[in-house]
């Protein structure tokens, strides 16, 4: 299990010393929420923040979770800032241009993930599987942190995990605890995003720990 902790619940005027912190506790990747007021109702980081973010974890990787109907801007901007994986919302766009900006990031070398929102089928993945190296099931509606976990999402996990025989990743975002965790594991996640309650639930490291054993 690898568990992706959600900057966009840490402390935005302390955000190294909780990276750090995290990192410490033996987090390999961060999970960084990129909203841009139009695909969803919210604003968040950018790209120099994870141009930033790899000059000072440079061995860490930065996995953007792009909420934006505005690929051609900002696809290559994450991709020139030294983004390790880029996931795109299938919702975002259509599907001759997620063709285009999958091709895109697996000709630039960089991994490539397609996300659902909660209201979309996952038999759209049989299309675009082959361009991928991870998928993201949203397990709240996109836009905002601290929502709770979808019941339904259970089901969807592992429709997907039968759909791709096992054979990519599967990560999961939203509502994530100690009880939801291990139920997501259970149903077939292998990546866990976690973001109140990695940074807002008690120490950080204790949090981590806490999270991993559980997910052993």
């Amino acid at each position: 299990m690898l568990i992706a902790p959600s900057i966009l619940n840490a402390n935005n005027l302390d955000l190294k010393s909780d990276i750090q912190a995290a990192v410490t506790a033996g987090i390999r990747r961060f999970h960084i929420d990129i909203m841009d007021g139009h695909f969803v109702p919210n604003l968040s980081f950018g790209p120099q923040l994870v141009s930033d973010f790899k000059a000072q974890f440079p061995e860490i990787e930065a996995e953007i979770h792009l909420m934006s109907n505005q690929p051609e801007v900002l696809v290559p901007a994450f991709v020139k800032a030294g983004a390790d994986l880029v996931e795109l919302h299938y919702e975002a766009m259509t599907e001759e241009e997620l063709n285009k900006w999958l091709d895109y990031l697996n000709e630039q070398h960089v991994k490539a993930g397609l996300v659902l929102s909660p209201d979309t089928p996952v038999t759209v993945l049989t299309k675009f599987k082959a361009k991928i190296q991870q998928v993201l099931l949203m397990t709240v509606y996109p836009g905002f942190g601290g929502q709770k976990f979808l019941p339904t999402a259970v089901s969807k996990v592992k429709q997907a995990n039968e759909l791709l025989a096992g054979q990519l990743p599967i990560e999961v975002d939203g509502g994530i605890n100690a009880v939801t965790a291990k139920t997501a594991r259970d149903a077939g996640a292998s990546v866990i995003v976690a973001g109140s309650y990695i940074f807002k639930s008690g120490a950080i490291a204790g949090q981590v720990d806490e999270l991993m054993e559980i997910l052993r």
